[in-house]
């Protein structure tokens, strides 16, 4: 019996339900992230990029759920640049982005990321 084109054709992986892609993109406008959800990559190496299209830097405080987020880790987002994070098997993480001479977050957060 013949089939038609459509019946025959296999998706690559990525369009699989339950697939996790191996990496995603934040993007930070206006001091804000977007999406500011969840972002879920493969345990396998998967990354993260938080791209800033600003004009002016931030810290990027990554942290624990449940956690106080003055006790997460801080890493320069340069203006106009890019930082990549490396999601390990089990990883999840809570993220603000922060002025960098202002400690306050300013609710400009998001997450969690993980695999």
């Amino acid at each position: 019996m013949r089939s038609s084109a459509a019946v025959r054709a296999t998706y690559p992986p990525e369009h699989l339900p339950g697939h996790l892609p191996q990496s995603a993109t934040i993007t930070i406008r206006d001091g804000k992230p977007y999406p500011h959800t969840k972002v879920e990559v493969t345990p396998k190496g998967g990354r993260i990029h938080f791209e800033n299209l600003d004009d002016r830097g931030y810290r990027l405080r990554l942290f624990k759920p449940r956690t106080k987020a003055l006790k997460g880790i801080d890493i320069l987002l340069p203006a106009k640049g890019t930082v990549t994070v490396i999601i390990k098997k089990f990883d999840i993480f809570m993220y603000a982005v922060v002025d960098l001479i202002d400690e306050v977050a300013s609710g400009r957060g998001g997450g969690p990321i993980q695999n």
